[in-house]
């Protein structure tokens, strides 16, 4: 371990914040300073590393190196650590835990290792202390961290105890994410030079105040408070080498410190007309691309916008603040990796004059100014309008609660946009989903990327609602096939009705909701035919269609689908609605019971209802075999599907539904009928081979378009098949 001046440590910050953190360590008094990827590297004594637990705001871990070990074999691994001399690390009586990190070729499970590790430590310091000491994994009083690289292992031991990030102000935050966004405000405050900002007299802003964690940063880099001054409980006290008097020495150095401040703030009354530190800092999780976002966009923007001459502007996870300034960013930064990457950008000069369109107030009075990128987003607010009150009125007067009102009505505006009416916890509140579709190659990324901008920048001040019930999803083709990608953010789960069936939908989660509206009409046909029958819903996705044939009167449904995910969320549809369900894997088998909703929902139905997780060529196959028979089929599959769960096998509706068809139509009872529809709009169905096995088709499709799918009637295809 060394002697005085003479320890090693490495302290962990954000991906990309190395050089930030090594001006704080050099800034605290440390002299040999070394970035490394992920972390600084510094060496110096124990009351120094005490030092950068207590003050460093851009540190997550700091740990004192014990040793370097052979890991070319768990034997190695365990003989090196063995040797370590652990009793002159740990303090006698301490509960311990091991935590390992990386592998090789030997070491390929870290749990194993992380046990490895503590039996060689536990039977060390039993042996030198003749007693084994107690392992605590949940709140250990010296946690041992063993990092596996190639052929050798790094042990060292956590003086933090915990994240230095969960700040003493997060204690009982819900948010699991804040501390990722306390090390992303840290390092725009760090970036920006706030705490030289704050001692020429700068003031803070935060226009947006997500969360209040920025401004909670600049407020204790502004008093000059030490991030850990009130933290109750470190790493370091099961340190051997832990100097505790020198601890006390710096906790009363922290406090003058920070009274200090506070005497020199209270005599110094703050200037109306100095400048700003204008800052914000995404929440974790929110999309650049969303209306929510674009609102921060346009407060932060405009804040800059007013602040006094020479002030300074700082912004992390907000997207493309740059194309609003009058000149590149002075810095720009990238920090955190995989979904906590973010993008800080630092400007020395505020934005440029906007593009400002008036939009008429949904509410009446005066209009409501928006900026844009171009000022012919005004005809894309004016077309939204106009169908807007005409969809309205239709929908009041049809008691539809969820419905379509744009779909690429103007051709540069290229996005679909549904309206959905909240029912249950949320009735009444309204919500817009906002799918762009992927430009063609013959329009710019930047150009779709911004007229999309204006889309969600408009929206919710064309139809009245907050930016936080706007929810985007962009339509992009993935890899080596037709389908689209899910857009991957975070669910918001609620419920709307059709028909007076409630239905769970998830308006962040999928790029489909839980409920394709073109189909509204076609499943009214399910319920208008279903009373007394037998029914089918293959490829069933969420299950809406099989309520509609439980209400219609059913007298037994069974609803297939390769999807765990949307058969559970079938379920929850069928509880919502009063109706038992049973689930089962294949034909027979029954794997649990739903009991239908709470006493006071819709009355339950004595209907035997199954869900089935199966492919469903594979079922239908079976379900001839067995002899099942339904009185009405209900078949809707995706245009392409090229699911792992299908094995090698891919499905493409135009090349398959021949050998489909004929598999439904050999399970229809006599007089029976199938509902098949598909939204391939190109589809053409093989008459003639359906022909040769027996398989006819009415084409009902234009009768299935709803009044808000008129403007696209190839928005799907609709047939009637029975069996000649």
């Amino acid at each position: 371990m060394g002697t005085f001046e003479s320890y090693e440590f490495f302290a962990t910050c954000l991906p990309g914040a190395e050089s930030l953190l090594a001006d704080e360590l050099r800034a605290l008094g440390v002299r040999k300073v070394r970035p490394l990827k992920g972390g600084v590297a510094f060496y110096g004594s124990a009351e120094r590393a005490l030092k950068v637990c207590l003050w460093s705001r851009l540190s997550g871990r700091v740990n004192v190196a014990v040793g370097r070990v052979d890991a070319a074999s768990a034997d190695a691994l365990y003989a090196g650590v063995r040797a370590l001399p652990w009793e002159e690390v740990i303090v006698p009586a301490a509960s311990i835990a091991v935590r390992a990190s990386g592998t090789n070729g030997e070491l390929r499970n870290t749990q194993f290792t992380s046990l490895k590790v503590k039996d060689a430590l536990c039977d060390r310091l039993s042996e030198k202390r003749g007693l084994r000491p107690d392992v605590d994994t949940h709140r250990p009083d010296a946690l041992v961290e063993v990092r596996v690289r190639e052929g050798r292992a790094m042990l060292s031991l956590d003086l933090s105890g915990r994240s230095l990030t969960r700040r003493g102000y997060l204690e009982g935050a819900a948010s699991e994410e804040a501390p990722s966004v306390v090390a992303q405000a840290a390092a725009l405050l760090a970036l920006s030079g706030a705490a030289e900002r704050f001692g020429e007299g700068f003031r803070f802003c935060d226009p947006v105040e997500d969360d209040g964690i920025l401004a909670r940063e600049a407020a204790e880099v502004r008093e000059d408070r030490a991030p850990g001054l009130l933290r109750e409980r470190w790493g370091f006290t099961g340190w051997a080498a832990f100097p505790e008097s020198a601890w006390a020495h710096l906790l009363d150095e922290a406090d003058a410190r920070c009274e200090a401040r506070a005497r020199e703030l209270a005599r110094a009354a703050e200037a109306p007309d100095a400048p700003l530190l204008v800052a914000s800092v995404a929440s974790a999780f929110r999309a650049d691309d969303d209306a929510e976002a674009i609102a921060a966009r346009t407060a932060c923007v405009s804040a800059s916008r007013t602040a006094p001459a020479g002030s300074r502007f700082a912004f992390a996870g907000l997207g493309d603040m740059a194309s609003k300034f009058k000149e590149a960013p002075a810095t720009v930064l990238n920090v955190g990796r995989g979904r906590s990457e973010t993008i800080i950008e630092v400007f020395d000069l505020p934005p440029r004059e906007p593009v400002t369109i008036a939009v008429a107030n949904p509410a009446g009075g005066t209009d409501v100014s928006v900026e844009v990128n171009d000022a012919n987003a005004a005809q894309f607010a004016a077309r939204l309008r106009k169908v807007f009150r005409e969809r309205r009125k239709w929908a009041a007067r049809e008691a539809v609660r969820c419905y379509r009102l744009y779909d690429a009505d103007l051709p540069e505006y290229a996005c679909a946009i549904d309206l959905y009416e909240g029912a249950g916890a949320d009735r009444g509140a309204l919500f817009a989903h906002v799918a762009e579709y992927q430009a063609p190659k013959s329009v710019d990324e930047a150009t779709a990327r911004a007229r999309f901008e204006d889309v969600l920048a408009l929206v919710p001040v064309v139809l009245g609602i907050s930016p936080d019930n706007v929810f985007s999803k962009a339509r992009k083709r993935a890899r080596g096939g037709g389908q689209y990608r899910d857009a991957g953010h975070r669910s918001f789960v609620t419920r709307t009705t059709e028909d007076g069936l409630l239905c769970e939908i998830d308006l962040g989660g999928y790029l489909d909701t839980g409920i394709f509206l073109d189909h509204r009409v076609t499943r009214e046909l399910v319920g208008k035919m279903a009373a007394g029958k037998r029914f089918l819903n293959l490829f069933a996705y969420t299950g809406v269609a099989t309520l509609h044939a439980l209400a219609g009167g059913a007298t037994e449904t069974t609803t297939v689908d390769l999807s765990q995910t949307y058969l559970d969320w079938a379920a929850r549809n069928l509880e919502a609605n009063g109706f038992t369900w049973e689930m089962a894997g294949t034909l027979g088998a029954k794997h649990r019971e739903g009991r239908g909703a709470p006493k006071g929902r819709r009355p339950q139905a004595a209907a035997s209802n199954r869900l089935v997780r199966a492919d469903v060529i594979r079922w239908i196959s079976e379900a001839r075999r067995a002899n099942e028979r339904y009185d009405l089929i209900f078949v809707d599959p995706p245009t392409f599907s090229n699911s792992k769960a299908m094995g090698r096998r891919t499905w493409d509706v135009q090349r398959d539904h021949v050998e489909l068809l004929i598999g439904v139509t050999r399970l229809l009872a006599e007089d029976g009928v199938a509902v098949f529809s598909c939204n391939l709009r190109t589809f053409k169905p093989d008459i003639e081979a359906l022909a040769r096995y027996g398989v006819a088709l009415e084409d009902i499709t234009a009768s299935t378009i709803p009044h808000d799918f008129e403007r696209n009637p190839r928005i799907h295809c609709c047939y009637l098949v029975r069996r000649n």
